[in-house]
């Protein structure tokens, strides 16, 4: 069998051409279902009144070089025609494994998996390649629900819950521990006390109390301080 002449290597390019990706986006934003690939190639060829981007091709993304494959002992060589040459989505395999991978990798679609009964119609053609002895068993088969990979859109992600409103006082959000008039004893019950222990009680809590709003003051002070200096300039 002759070579393929080397310039018919580079006559299909291998990237993701823009009026393909723009198409099968489409349709997949169109589409109330998810869709298989068969689907989405099918509506593709059926899509006639498109506006065309340009789809030139990156002077360094080159094709590679396709190798002939064996088919039941059979050498077949490579073809180089697409079943669709002049339609964006030029072949089936071109969509799977370009278009499609593109629009995973930009986040405009994902695949996922879900159970799916096959039709009557799908069930029968599929026996069509099935012997007659096999074909009640594969029916059976053929009926129950099974995997199937389908196409939608990316899922958006849930909207960020809002924070919960601080509840920390301002000393607490300046690093400084909340302290209180009941920390230092006001409000205890002195009654146990004889009068003269309940005048010294009342005396060194009015001490600790002013003692305790000076050095919150200082330390509140010196923690703004240190936020000033801390703070890049403006």
């Amino acid at each position: 069998m002759a070579a393929i002449p080397s310039f018919r290597k580079h006559l299909w390019p291998r990237h993701c051409l823009p009026s393909a990706r723009e198409l099968v986006r489409s349709i997949v934003v169109s589409s109330t279902t998810p869709l298989s690939t068969k689907d989405i190639y099918n509506l593709a060829l059926k899509q006639t009144a498109i506006q065309l981007v340009s789809d030139e091709s990156p002077e360094h993304n080159v094709p590679k070089k396709e190798h002939p494959t064996i088919v039941r002992g059979i050498t077949r060589q490579p073809s180089t025609r697409p079943p669709h040459p002049e339609h964006p989505v030029r072949s089936l395999q071109y969509l799977k494994r370009v278009v499609l991978p593109d629009l995973v990798n930009s986040k405009k679609v994902e695949k996922f998996c879900t159970k799916r009964t096959l039709s009557q119609a799908e069930i029968d053609h599929r026996l069509q390649t099935v012997t007659k002895a096999a074909r009640k068993e594969q029916a059976v088969l053929l009926a129950a629900p099974r995997n199937t990979w389908l196409w939608r859109m990316t899922t958006p992600p849930p909207p960020l819950k809002p924070l919960p409103a601080s509840t920390l006082s301002k000393s607490e959000l300046l690093g400084l521990p909340r302290l209180t008039a009941a920390d230092v004893g006001v409000g205890e019950d002195w009654s146990h006390l004889n009068k003269r222990r309940q005048r010294a009680r009342k005396e060194k809590v009015e001490r600790d109390l002013k003692w305790m709003w000076t050095l919150q003051a200082a330390k509140r002070e010196a923690a703004r301080e240190a936020l000033q200096l801390n703070a890049p300039a403006s």
